[in-house]
């Protein structure tokens, strides 16, 4: 089977060609989903073997905390949207890149199986909550109608190189890092040592630096576009030669191209929890959402 490499390559040229023009924060957006899933895949690699190797828990309870780590983040972010939505997206991702910041130092930091599990099961979440999924909102405010798909495919394409370079930076760390790792009989509540797991963690505490930098620079935006279509008829010659698949290529590059981005400020929605949630409540899309989570709930990503 053929593949079609340079078909393949204009695409996605055309792709980023669509993106010229949209406000500096989407850019700033997939700066900031790339940051954020290299902290979060970073760390949830290493966790398990974290919490027993130096907190001394048994394989089932790492197992267990690290499910409600992972519960609790979808709990939040249910419980949060009424939030989201009335202090917008700017001020959430500065909330919570800001929360994820000072939790990651903490768990850097302890030594305190408490002061672990305030921050796996209450700050940690939290901020991952006002990250990632508010990041997606950010993108169908920032783009249009002919660039939103290719928009939202580099965005996961970015948050899955995220998580491929936190895979090798554990190994890296784990391999050439391993002779200040303590192990599970020598751990004692109280003493602390840079073993590479919290080294791994440190990795993760800058990154998130930096996008608490970036987030406090984001704008509360959307995109208004206007499209000016041409109705010029097609050429004949087109039609003889047989090029109607190239025709249509250059009307779409010209949609693209005569789509002009107006970016104007965005106001939340401002109302109470109850009447948002009502709202919310009464949406068949969501209900069916809602039902697909609760099936999936068990299954690991």
């Amino acid at each position: 089977m053929m593949v079609d490499v340079h078909g393949l390559l204009s695409k996605v040229v055309e792709g980023f060609r669509s993106l010229r023009g949209s406000p500096v924060e989407i850019w700033k957006a997939y700066a900031l989903k790339f940051l954020d899933s290299y902290s979060y895949f970073s760390f949830s690699v290493i966790f398990t073997l974290f919490l027993s190797d130096e907190f001394g828990y048994s394989d089932i309870e790492a197992g267990s905390i690290y499910g409600t780590w992972g519960a609790l983040v979808t709990v939040f972010g249910l419980a949060t949207g009424v939030i989201v939505d009335n202090i917008g997206v700017a001020s959430s991702l500065r909330v919570g890149f800001l929360i994820s910041l000072i939790s990651r130092c903490l768990i850097f930091a302890t030594t305190s199986r408490a002061v672990l599990l305030m921050n796996v099961c209450f700050l940690l979440p939290l901020g991952n909550c006002l990250g990632i999924p508010v990041i997606a909102t950010g993108i169908r405010r920032y783009t249009n109608e002919a660039n939103r798909g290719f928009a939202f495919g580099l965005f996961y394409v970015i948050m899955n190189v995220g998580a491929l370079l936190s895979g090798r930076l554990v190994d890296i760390c784990t391999i050439f890092y391993n002779d200040k790792k303590i192990s599970s009989s020598s751990t004692s509540e109280g003493s602390w040592s840079l073993t590479s797991y919290r080294f791994v963690i440190l990795t993760g505490i800058a990154t998130n630096v930096i996008g608490c930098v970036i987030a406090f620079t984001m704008r509360e935006i959307k995109v208004d576009v206007t499209a000016r279509h041409r109705s010029s008829p097609p050429s004949s010659s087109a039609y003889n030669k047989g090029n109607i698949y190239e025709e249509k290529l250059e009307e779409k590059k010209e949609k693209v191209a005569s789509a002009t981005a107006k970016v104007s400020n965005f106001e939340p929605i401002r109302g109470n929890a109850r009447d948002i949630l009502r709202e919310t409540m009464q949406s068949r899309n969501f209900r069916r959402f809602l039902a697909v989570c609760l099936i999936t709930v068990n299954v690991k990503m």
